[in-house]
């Protein structure tokens, strides 16, 4: 027997058109903020907002951090001049870089300060003519092997740009932990030493921490002049063990979707795509409002969590596109009923784990295929 009913949609005609709903809790954003800066006392804690504020919304997230941040950092160009644009008038730093010269005058102009990671971007300084003072970055590979400078050639680089008369002060200098998320220290502790080989004697703030590097505590005692936390910003765990509450983090994205129907199966009933699952017994499933297009992976296996109105249902069978049907087996729920796929019942971490990734990921695809609405006890409006 199939169950239909009216379903309790948000109030919102634009929220009403799109389901699921990303609610991002902002002073939930503002609490990890302080856990971070718990671990980095006398620092400089700049913010990661690159990739939409990891599927959370960039505007929105700097302005509910532009006082308490010392700083933002983003990937791109693009990302520093949405949040200039926006009214952030703190330091930037743009991971990327430049890639010529009018995007390096572009930095100079926004007062931004990208990293630079290959030697003709110090040749580019010393040859043009840039209008305004830059403040850049000297990011060094110690060990990531993906972008960067070779240990060797830091000293040399940065005497160049010191000589230049180019920046408005000595570059800084930076580094990325490639394994910082790991139980053992050993080799974060050696990008440490090779960092502080190549820099030693070298004028210019230092920044090496991310995330997990602050809250393992491998980066602690050289965590430098600014770290840079990203992922435990939003509550979700940045390491390979534990939790994001053992670490003191509160989910930031809680992602809800509703039941769209229930129906009563018999043992032996195969359910969605491919069969991939079979009634153990005569039970209820249900289906709700979401799938892979909106962020929730096709890969997630049967017997993954849900909370539908705060109980704990299950995955049963594949992801489709737009639909997912749940195991309500202990369960008592009726059509629209509120299903949460993360947030608050559900770790982020535990879905991804399941999945095979990360929370990253999730968090990542999710914001940007579904609708948010904000959340938020401290700001007196709400935020578009």
């Amino acid at each position: 027997m199939i169950e239909y009913g009216r379903l309790n949609m948000p109030s919102s005609r634009k929220e009403q058109l799109r389901r699921p709903l990303a609610h991002i809790n902002l002073d939930a954003l503002r609490h990890n903020l302080e856990v971070v800066r718990s671990h980095a006392e006398g620092v400089k804690v700049f913010a990661v907002v690159k990739a939409d504020a990891y599927g959370h919304g960039m505007l929105a997230c700097a302005q509910a951090l532009r006082t308490r941040a010392d700083g933002f950092v983003v990937s791109t160009l693009g990302e520093a001049d949405a949040l200039r644009k926006s009214g952030i008038t703190q330091r930037i730093i743009v991971l990327q870089g430049f890639m010529n010269v009018s995007e390096a005058r572009f930095a100079a102009r926004l007062m931004l300060e990208p990293v630079l990671h290959q030697a003709w971007q110090v040749e580019l300084i010393e040859q043009t003519s840039l209008g305004l003072p830059l403040s850049v970055w000297l990011k060094i590979d110690t060990g990531m092997h993906r972008i960067g400078l070779p240990p060797d050639q830091v000293q040399t680089l940065h005497a160049r740009l010191v000589a230049s008369k180019r920046l408005r002060q000595a570059p800084g200098l930076m580094t990325h932990f490639a394994r910082a998320d790991e139980a053992d220290a050993a080799p974060t502790q050696q990008q440490l030493a090779v960092f502080h080989a190549a820099t030693e004697g070298l004028a210019g703030e230092r920044s090496v921490a991310n995330s997990a590097g602050l809250l393992s505590g491998a980066a602690r005692g050289a965590l430098g002049d600014v770290v840079r936390p990203g992922i435990a910003l939003y509550g979700s765990n940045p390491l390979e063990y534990g939790s994001a509450a053992d670490l003191g983090l509160k989910p930031v994205m809680r992602l809800e979707t509703c039941l769209l129907a229930t129906k009563s199966h018999v043992q032996g009933d195969a359910v969605g795509y491919g069969a991939r699952f079979i009634c153990p017994e005569d039970m209820s499933v249900a289906v709700a409002s979401v799938g892979y297009a909106d962020g929730y992976p096709r890969v997630t296996p049967s017997g993954t969590p849900v909370a539908v109105n705060g109980q704990i249902a299950r995955l049963a069978g594949r992801v489709s596109m737009d639909l997912i049907t749940l195991d309500m087996r202990g369960v008592q729920a009726a059509v629209g009923d509120t299903v949460e796929l993360w947030g608050e019942s559900v770790a982020v971490d535990t879905v991804a784990h399941a999945a095979g990734t990360l929370g990253y990921e999730l968090l990542c695809a999710a914001g940007r295929a579904c609708s948010r609405a904000y959340v938020s006890a401290q700001d007196s409006k709400p935020i578009e």
